[in-house]
């Protein structure tokens, strides 16, 4: 079992990357996929990252991206920026957005993950959470391979792309997932109608068990307090 806060950490950057939303998720649990040492041992199964060829979709994504990202979209200061600052202290002149990219930048973020993924799926991706197109690229392969470890690299794939926000996890993070990260993909294909609502709910629940532990009372118990 990986530790708790490695998934946490997961299931939060997925749904704070994005327009991600809350339902029910099925019951069954994914079986871990045995180890591959042996397999990688005699050249096993482990898939290599493909080349990134050029897809045929990437300008349709690439508008995809920029109609929710503008190229000359300007950062917004905020008042209490200065806040607790010395007199002489002078904010960043830059006015470019975290999300400003170049088109040739986006078109091979998509390559890659078209790549990986394949056409049809990666613009589904992109059209659900356009800021995929701005995660890093390097990460996509390592963390795929990193999540099927643990729930097969097929499953994996289909789970990412139920959620894209998964795309931004870390080799690392993604190494640490467990059931709920896999749970949590279906819940969030099948809620995704909600809207902004979606990612509040999700870390409301995922809040439930510390309430548990906290107060000392049941899930029945607390809902029914709650909403009784």
């Amino acid at each position: 079992m990986q530790p708790k806060t490695t998934t946490l950490a997961v299931l939060l950057a997925a749904a704070c990357s994005g327009s991600t939303t809350f339902g029910f998720a099925p019951t069954q649990q994914q079986p871990p996929r045995a180890s591959s040492t042996s397999l990688n041992f005699f050249g096993g199964q482990k898939k290599a990252s493909p080349a990134a060829k050029s897809s045929p979709l990437a300008d349709e994504a690439v508008q995809t991206y920029l109609s929710k990202y503008p190229s000359d979209q300007k950062t917004v200061s905020f008042f209490f920026e200065s806040w607790g600052m010395p007199e002489s202290y002078q904010a960043p002149k830059s006015s470019e957005s975290i999300f400003s990219r170049k088109n040739e930048e986006l078109a091979s973020t998509f390559n890659t993950i078209a790549s990986i993924y394949g056409d049809e799926a990666a613009l589904k991706m992109v059209k659900i959470q356009p800021s995929v197109l701005a995660f890093e690229k390097s990460n996509f392969q390592p963390s795929l391979d990193a999540f099927g470890e643990t729930f097969g690299y097929e499953e994996s794939k289909e789970m990412v792309i139920r959620n894209p926000g998964l795309l931004g996890s870390s080799p690392a993070s993604a190494a640490g997932a467990d059931d709920l990260t896999m749970q949590l993909s279906y819940v969030v294909a099948f809620t995704r109608p909600i809207g902004a609502l979606g990612p509040a709910t999700i870390i409301g629940l995922l809040c439930v068990p510390a309430l548990e532990s906290a107060l000392g009372v049941g899930k029945g118990e607390l809902f029914s307090a709650l909403f009784g």
